[in-house]
């Protein structure tokens, strides 16, 4: 009986098997055209017999023509799928370079059929159609031996109409990698050649190409569902096992050697060699698989090296030395943890039992004893932390030895006899001891820095008018107990962080902590300010009293009138100056009015009083003329 298997799909080529034989490379020959048995590739050359001698098939057109080889460039892939371009190569399964056509050209070709010719007839043979051109159609015939069509009428496909592939929409350049295979049940191969054919709907350019062609000669592997069971020799036992069992309802039957037939095969001791198993169907059909039984190794210890654990640490070691065992080798000293190495390091003083392990649970073990010897012996840490932001930390260790000679080292730096290490930078320090025999010993400590002793607040308080009481009050933060001030540069402190009875001005406040560091505050005391007033009503009557509107402070305080500015009570400017000393009576208002005493009445002022500390007050109000 044969079974035509067709695959429909965007950018896939055919895998190297088609899922009707169980090991479908073993038996098969698969061409891809990337390279040829002798000579070298090029573009458009005559493709004949290049491949017979060596492959058993040739390829022609109609009449016996050659095909022509085609190249599409660098190793590409799959053609692009819609509204992409014709001819394009895009992502999918690798086609490489070169591929088979009736002329060689990668688009406007003939419909020429290609055939694939075989020396010796095939039990299946599969391939794939590059269609890069559309509104066209191919059919593929498996022949026989006299050029009859075994079968080239049923293709299971949603893609397929009565047979016939029909890949995309006319037009659109949507290039369709397509799949196509035969194969027979039957034990001999049938097929003698395959007649590919190219048609178009409507007339235009054809393109027809062969990709991917996989052939599987006489005796190619069944399609049968078995499992072959095997088990090695192992961990010096004497025998090892095969067996067979069917995964299908196939009624197959099995033979050991060349032995009997039988449904079950079940060889439970078997010794070390290669088997032959051959598996019959109903059809007497016959695959023969090769098995081999193998004795493998048990893992052996044939040397254990330990050194002793010195300078009191634990850091012996036990080196193994393994032959054999299958797989990966796993060690352990203490029967818990495995590892890979057989080396093993920083290993307690003590007796062991070593065990190894390969891949198959196989074991073996030997014995070891790591012996102790001590070491120095680190017995006190001093330190003082860093202070005043500075690499002043110190550290002191007190250590002993079996000999007087011990050296310090401080992170991996110099060693040196002097156990005290001062100009310390906060940070994470690593102390090395070392005595006369190399002998170390470690210790980490941390120097810390003392806080940061930093200004938290300087707050100033102006003197009352025309007095020098004004203070400076300085908070901090960190520093190392108790805090002296100065206001002097340093010629005398006190304890107290207030300064009083300052006259306005600029100070420098100096702060210094138990560990003498010591801090630079800059403060300023800010000019005082005199309270100014005006009075309500004022009489220019040319008596010598009240005979103008004036802005009245204390006599030694030298405030700025900015602006002076008189209304009346309709909102008429009458009066108007900037700019003046308070004291400068000479700006206020005299009663005049262009030229004239204004009338009797009131009067409405806007007043900005210049202050020394550089604020503003603004002053306004009525004002009353009398005579």
């Amino acid at each position: 009986m044969l079974v035509k298997i067709i695959h429909i799909a965007l950018f896939i080529i055919l895998s190297s098997h088609l899922g009707y034989c169980q090991d479908f490379t073993r038996d098969c020959i698969y061409i891809d055209f990337e390279t040829i048995p002798s000579g070298q590739l090029v573009d458009n050359m005559d493709i004949f017999d290049q491949y017979s001698d060596v492959f058993g098939v040739s390829f022609s057109l109609e009449g016996g023509i050659p095909a022509k080889l085609a190249k599409v460039g660098a190793p590409m892939t799959a053609f692009q799928g819609p509204n992409n371009g014709a001819d394009m190569p895009a992502a999918g399964v690798d086609i490489g370079q070169y591929f088979l056509t009736d002329n060689g050209a990668v688009f406007g070709l003939n419909a020429d059929p290609i055939y694939v010719n075989f020396l010796s007839p095939m039990d299946s043979v599969s391939g794939c159609i590059l269609d890069m051109d559309f509104g066209e159609r191919f059919v593929v015939h498996a022949l026989g031996e006299f050029g009859d069509v075994i079968f080239a009428d049923t293709i299971f496909s949603s893609s397929v109409i009565n047979g016939v592939i029909i890949p995309g929409d006319p037009g659109t350049g949507d290039g369709l990698c397509t799949e196509w295979g035969f194969r027979l049940d039957e034990c001999e191969g049938s097929i003698f050649s395959v007649k590919l054919d190219g048609f178009r709907v409507t007339n235009g350019g054809f393109g027809l190409g062969l990709d991917n062609l996989t052939f599987c000669k006489f005796g190619a592997k069944l399609n049968i569902d078995f499992q072959i069971n095997q088990s090695d020799i192992i961990c010096g036992g004497e025998s090892g096992s095969i067996s067979v069992n069917s995964l299908s309802d196939q009624n197959l039957v099995y033979s050991l050697n060349g032995g009997d037939f039988s449904s079950e095969l079940n060889f439970p001791e078997v010794s070390e060699g290669v088997y032959e198993i051959t598996v019959r169907n109903e059809l007497g059909c016959e695959d023969v698989y090769d098995i081999s039984i193998d004795n493998i190794p048990v893992p052996e210890i044939i040397s254990v090296i330990d050194t002793d654990a010195e300078c009191g640490l634990e850091n012996g070691t036990i080196a193994l030395d393994v032959v054999g065992g299958f797989g990966e080798i796993q060690y352990t000293y203490d029967g818990q943890n495995y590892v890979t190495d057989g080396m093993f390091t920083d290993v307690p003083p003590g007796d062991y039992t070593i065990f190894v392990l390969d891949a198959l649970g196989c074991v073996d073990s030997a014995t070891a004893t790591v012996a102790a010897s001590l070491g120095p012996t680190i017995i006190g840490v001093g330190q003082e932390n860093a202070s005043c932001d500075l690499s002043n930390g110190e550290i002191t260790i007190g250590a002993i030895a079996a000999t007087p000679f011990i050296e310090y080292s401080l992170n991996d730096g110099p060693w040196q006899t002097d156990s005290d290490f001062i100009d310390l930078a906060p940070g994470d320090y690593t102390i090395t001891i070392r005595d006369e025999m190399g002998c170390t010993r470690d210790t980490m400590l941390t120097v810390e820095a003392y806080p940061i002793f930093e200004i938290r607040n300087v707050a100033e308080t102006e003197p009352e008018c025309l007095q020098d009481n004004g203070t400076i009050t300085v908070t901090y933060d960190g520093g190392v107990g108790d805090v002296e001030y100065s206001i002097d540069g340093g010629f005398s402190y006190q304890f107290s962080n207030v300064f009083s009875g300052l006259a306005p001005g600029n100070y420098q406040i100096l702060l210094k902590d138990e560990k003498g560091c010591e801090l630079m505050v800059d403060a300023i005391v800010p000019p005082y300010v005199c309270p100014v007033y005006v009075g309500n009503i004022f009489a220019p009557n040319n008596n010598g009293a009240n005979e103008f509107f004036p802005v009245i402070t204390a006599l030694e305080y030298p405030a700025t009138i900015l602006k002076y500015s008189i209304y009346d009570r309709w909102g008429e400017l009458i009066y108007d100056a900037e700019n003046f000393s308070i004291h400068d009576d000479s700006y206020y208002w005299d009663g005049n009015f262009r030229g004239k005493t204004a009338v009797l009445g009131v009067y409405v002022y806007l007043i900005q009083v210049g202050h020394l500390d550089g604020s503003t007050e603004y002053l306004s109000g009525d004002v009353t003329m009398i005579k």
